[in-house]
């Protein structure tokens, strides 16, 4: 039977991002193939927050969970097969739900050979590999083909016609 954890986590992750709360996912760090950073692990697991503010490049499908954070100002490529999400909350409430390891689940990355291609990484390539995400994911940003050469994430907007320096701007910075 197919795991229903994929589902329940992408469920309560739009349940809590539509509150416009901040979901946070328990990650076991000691699973097969996760790639977080060590240095943050406590116990063997790591708490990640993927809100859309917090993330780039998030994707989430039935196999997995990708992303890129910062850690301590460096940014960092996180892969997280669904196997290893132990839980999922929203830090604000405390909502969620907890997933003990049920051995008869099967997830999509089961069905994987062990002499396939590896996965690329952002770090490998620079861009994300976009495959199977769910139609309505949400993402705060756009992976493009084109490599962005531009010094700033969010560009300035035009001043609106008519006004001669006398507009304040707000910029975000990352």
């Amino acid at each position: 039977m197919l795991s229903k954890r994929p589902y329940l986590i992408r469920a309560l992750y739009d349940w809590t991002v539509d509150q416009g709360h901040v979901p946070i996912i328990v990650v076991d760090a000691t699973v097969s193939r996760v790639e977080v950073p060590q240095a943050h692990v406590e116990k063997g697991q790591i708490h990640l927050n993927i809100s859309p503010s917090a993330v780039r490049y998030f994707t989430m499908d039935r196999a997995s969970i990708a992303f890129e954070a910062r850690f301590g100002g460096k940014a960092e490529s996180i892969f997280v097969p669904m196997r290893a999400v132990v839980g999922i909350y929203d830090r604000d409430s405390g909502s969620g739900a907890q997933f003990p390891p049920e051995p008869d689940e099967e997830f999509m990355d089961d069905d994987e050979v062990q002499d396939s291609p590896p996965k690329l990484t952002l770090a490998d390539t620079g861009k994300v590999q976009n495959l199977h995400r769910f139609s309505d994911a949400k993402s705060d940003a756009k992976p493009s083909d084109e490599p962005d050469d531009s010094p700033d994430d969010d560009p300035t907007p035009p001043r609106p016609k008519g006004t001669k320096g006398k507009t304040s701007r707000l910029r975000i910075v990352k």
